[in-house]
C-alpha cells in the first residue's frame, strides 16, 4: 500500500488567509497525518502545509496556485506510489517558478522539468540517477527518480511525505473542512446554476 497525496505547503506565520483563499477553514480537531481527507499541520520552518488524501486535489491547479502565490510563496505537490508518479512545483508573485516531475509508467528514469530549479538540485539528481544505473538503470527494480522531485520540495519546506521530520507530530495535525458554496463545487459538466 502507498501514499496518494496531495501537499500544499504556504510560506507564512499565519495561515487564515491562505486557507480563507482557498475555500478551507480549521476545525480544531486533531488527526494524525494523512488519514483524514484534508488536515494541515503548521511547520517548523516557517511553512504552513496543506494535505489531501488523493494525488489531484482541486488545489494543484494552476487557477488555485496562481492567485494564491501572489500574496504567499506556495509549494505543492503530488504524489502517487501507486504508479511511481511524483512532481513538485514552485509559484511566487503569481507565477510557476520551477516544476519536476517524475512519471514512473513512462520510465524509471523519466525526469521532467522547467523554470529555474532550486539550488543543489542538479547535484541530488546526479545521486539518484547514478543509485538508478548502480541498481540496474531502465530494468531496476527499484525507482530511485521518485524521489527526486520530492527531495527537491524538501530542500525548500523541509518536509517529505514519507520521512519522519524532527519538530513534526505526526499525531496532532488539524481537520480541515471545504467552506466553498455549492456553486464552487458543482461537477465540470454542470455548466448551468
Amino acid at each position: 500500500m502507498g501514499y496518494s497525496l496531495s501537499l500544499l505547503a504556504v510560506q507564512t506565520s499565519d495561515a487564515v488567509e491562505a486557507l480563507q483563499q482557498l475555500g478551507y477553514a480549521r476545525t480544531g480537531q486533531s488527526c494524525e497525518y494523512a488519514r483524514e481527507a484534508l488536515s494541515s499541520y503548521a511547520l517548523p520552518t516557517n511553512w504552513f502545509l496543506i494535505v489531501a488524501r488523493g494525488c489531484d486535489s482541486h488545489f494543484l491547479q494552476p487557477k488555485m496556485l496562481g492567485p494564491l502565490s501572489e500574496h504567499f510563496p506556495v509549494l505543492a505537490c503530488s504524489i502517487e506510489e501507486h504508479v511511481m508518479f511524483s512532481s513538485a512545483e514552485y509559484w511566487a508573485g503569481g507565477d510557476q517558478v520551477w516544476r519536476a516531475e517524475h512519471v514512473g509508467e513512462n520510465s524509471p528514469i523519466h525526469l521532467k522539468t522547467s523554470g529555474i530549479l532550486p539550488r543543489g538540485f542538479e547535484v541530488m539528481a546526479a545521486e539518484h540517477k547514478e543509485a538508478q544505473e548502480a541498481d540496474g538503470g531502465e530494468k531496476a527494480g527499484v525507482d530511485h527518480y521518485f524521489d527526486i522531485p520530492l527531495n527537491a520540495a524538501k530542500e525548500v519546506i523541509g518536509f517529505k511525505h514519507d520521512e519522519d521530520i524532527p519538530g513534526v507530530d505526526y499525531e496532532n495535525f488539524e481537520v480541515l473542512r471545504k467552506t466553498c458554496s455549492s456553486a464552487d463545487s458543482k461537477p465540470w459538466w454542470r455548466f448551468w446554476k
